[in-house]
C-alpha cells in the first residue's frame, strides 16, 4: 500500500512539472510574440513597406529569437529584405579586419608591437604599431579628406591608392600614441598588412581564414574595381535632391577594403556570434584580446555628437576600444555608416545577448536601436525559465 501511494505521488509529481513547464513555454512564446510585435510596430513606423529597410538580428543563448527583414533590399524589382539578405556593414567590418591580423598574430607572422616600418620604410609609418592601428591611437592622416578633394571621381579608389598617398608622408592628426581619433585610414593599412604578411589578396584571406571557419557562407569584403556576385544583395540607397531613392552603390571610393566593405546578413551574423560566444575562432591567448581594452575614448568624442550620448544603454559610461569593438564592462558594440547603409551592433558581455540592426539607407538608427534594446531587455528580464536576468 505503501509503494503504490509513493508511486502516485510520483505520477502526480511528474504531471505537475509537465503542465509547469508546458505553462512557462506557453507563456515565453506569447511573450516572445508579443516582443515581435512590439518590434514590428517600431520599424514598420519608421520604414515603410517599397522603401529600403533593415534587417533585424536577435540572438539570445546562441539562438536567433528574432530574424526579420523591413522595406525592401530592391526597389526596382520590388525584392524585400530577409535574413538572408546580404548587407553592406560599413565600419561594422572592422572588427573582421582585427581578426584577420589577429590570425596572423596566432600563426605567429607578427606581433601586436611590430612597427609599420618593419613593412614599409615610409616616414609617414614610423613609432606607428600594429596595435595603434587597431586602437586609433596612430595618429595617421584621414584618407577620405585628401581624396575627396583631389582624386578623378570617375575612377575607382583601391587601397593601393591610399598606400600611393600615404607614401608622400602626409601630415598626421597627432604624435603616435599620444591621442586618440577614429580611423578609416588605419583599419585600410590593416587590410593591406594582411596582405603583405599572408601574401594573400586581402578578401581571399578573410574568406578563408575567418568568413569560413566562423560558418559564414555567403559573407564577404567587396572591392567595386575587382567586383564578385552578392547573391540576394541590398542596394545601398540615398534621397536626392527631390527627395526620390537613388542607387548610391557605384560610389567612387567603394573599391576600398579594411576600414568597411563587408556584405554579410543576420543568418551569417549569427553564426559568426556563436562562433566568438564558443571562442573556436583563435587561440585562447589571442582570443582573450578581442574584447580588451586597447585604449581610452576621450570622454567628449565626437565633441559635436557624443558617442554614449546617442545609445540610453550605455548610460555615459565610460568607454574603450578594443580589436574592432567599443567597449565597456558590459557591452561591445560597433556602428556603422556610409553611402547609403547604416548598421550597428550590440553585444553584451556578461549575457549572451546580441542585436544587430543593418541598413540598406542612409536612415538614422539611433532610436531603433535604443528602443529595440529596451524592449528585448525587458522581455528577457521577464521571461520564466531565463538564467540571465
Amino acid at each position: 500500500m505503501k509503494n503504490d501511494l509513493l508511486l502516485i505521488a510520483f505520477v502526480f509529481l511528474l504531471i505537475s512539472c509537465k503542465n509547469s513547464n508546458d505553462k512557462k513555454a506557453e507563456t515565453n512564446a506569447t511573450s516572445l510574440k508579443e516582443l515581435e510585435l512590439k518590434l514590428d510596430s517600431l520599424f514598420n513606423l519608421k520604414i515603410g513597406i517599397n522603401e529600403p529597410g533593415a534587417a533585424l538580428f536577435i540572438a539570445h543563448n546562441q539562438e536567433m529569437i528574432i530574424g526579420k527583414g523591413y522595406g525592401l533590399r530592391d526597389l526596382e524589382n520590388k525584392k524585400p529584405i530577409t535574413i538572408n539578405t546580404n548587407m553592406r556593414m560599413a565600419s561594422v567590418s572592422k572588427q573582421f579586419t582585427a581578426l584577420c591580423v589577429l590570425s596572423l598574430v596566432d600563426k605567429g607572422l607578427l606581433s601586436l608591437n611590430d612597427s609599420i616600418t618593419k613593412y614599409w620604410n615610409y616616414p609617414v609609418f614610423e613609432n606607428i604599431t600594429v596595435e595603434q592601428l587597431i586602437n586609433h591611437t596612430s595618429g595617421i592622416a584621414d584618407y577620405e579628406a585628401y581624396f575627396d578633394n583631389n582624386w578623378d571621381r570617375s575612377k575607382i579608389v583601391e587601397n593601393k591608392d591610399v598606400l600611393e598617398w600615404l607614401a608622400t608622408n602626409p601630415k598626421p592628426l597627432f604624435e603616435s600614441g599620444k591621442g586618440w581619433e577614429y580611423s578609416n585610414t588605419a583599419y585600410l593599412v590593416l587590410a593591406l598588412l594582411v596582405e603583405k604578411v599572408s601574401g594573400e589578396e586581402f578578401s581571399n584571406y578573410a574568406k578563408k581564414n575567418i568568413f569560413d571557419k566562423a560558418g559564414m557562407k555567403e559573407t564577404n569584403f567587396y572591392n567595386l574595381a575587382n567586383p564578385i556576385e552578392i547573391k540576394e544583395r541590398a542596394f545601398c540607397y540615398e534621397k536626392d535632391s527631390i527627395d526620390n531613392w537613388k542607387k548610391v552603390d557605384g560610389w567612387y571610393m567603394n573599391g576600398i577594403m579594411g576600414d568597411g566593405a563587408v556584405y554579410t546578413s543576420a543568418n551569417d551574423y549569427l553564426e559568426y556570434d556563436n562562433t566568438l560566444r564558443n571562442s573556436v575562432l583563435l587561440s585562447k591567448n589571442t582570443d582573450s584580446l578581442i574584447f580588451k581594452p586597447s585604449s581610452t575614448l576621450p570622454k567628449e568624442w565626437p565633441k559635436t555628437n557624443p558617442f554614449v550620448e546617442r545609445f540610453s544603454f550605455l548610460a555615459k559610461s565610460k568607454l574603450s576600444y578594443g580589436m574592432g569593438w567599443f567597449i565597456n564592462k558590459d557591452f561591445a558594440m560597433h556602428t556603422g555608416g556610409w553611402y547609403g547603409t547604416r548598421t550597428v551592433v550590440v553585444r553584451e558581455l556578461e549575457r549572451p545577448l546580441t542585436i544587430a540592426i543593418f541598413m540598406n539607407s542612409n536612415s538614422s538608427f539611433n532610436e531603433l536601436i535604443n528602443e529595440t534594446y529596451k524592449l528585448v531587455n525587458e522581455y528577457i528580464k521577464t521571461t520564466a525559465n531565463n538564467d540571465y536576468k
